[in-house]
């Protein structure tokens, strides 16, 4: 990773630990919660490179570690799947819309997912019946695949003339055909 790279990189990863502390626009409903934008870096990064998906990532999981607990930054330290697979595909080419909905999928299945072994793991599921734990996902599903949206949308918005100005730092420059604008 060449310096401008790392300086990013580092930059998105600030930007990802300070998000989920100071964004005023929030949603939560243990264990879901939905912070306007706490994607934004990460998906940017995934433009970068893959290191630089995997680092931001993990610099999500503290920032939710310190501002919404252990629960929701297990859930953002999973993120680390989406953005590894989004990134690589970014970096092969891959349809557009074909790498949103991948990533869209892996990051409310792997949200889903933890979710449902933190419960079993530490007894929730015990407290909360069947019918309780089956809303908790779909809420947890429907509420992440609404917010990968409204991320990835504000990530391209950034991208696009970034990508342009600065494609020496970035692995894929959007261009208008590729979102068919």
């Amino acid at each position: 990773m060449n310096t401008k790279k790392l300086t990013l990189t580092a930059l998105l990863t600030a930007l990802a630990i300070v998000i989920p502390m100071v964004m005023p626009i929030k949603v939560v409903m243990p264990p879901f919660s939905a912070t306007l934008a706490s994607h934004t870096p990460l998906i940017i990064a995934m433009f970068i490179s893959p290191m630089a998906a995997v680092i931001t990532s993990l610099g999500s999981a503290v920032g939710f570690l310190f501002s919404l607990g252990p629960v929701v930054s297990a859930r953002a330290a999973m993120h680390v799947l989406f953005t590894l697979v989004g990134a690589l595909m970014i970096r092969k080419r891959m349809n557009f819309f074909l790498t949103v909905l991948v990533t869209l999928v892996l990051h409310t299945l792997s949200d889903m997912g933890i979710v449902w072994v933190i419960a079993t793991l530490f007894g929730m599921g015990s407290i909360l019946s069947e019918q309780a734990m089956g809303t908790v996902q779909w809420v947890i599903g429907i509420g992440t695949s609404i917010h990968h949206i409204v991320d990835y949308a504000i990530a391209i918005a950034v991208v696009m003339p970034l990508s342009k100005a600065f494609s020496d730092m970035f692995s894929y420059t959007i261009k208008n055909k590729d979102l068919h604008i």
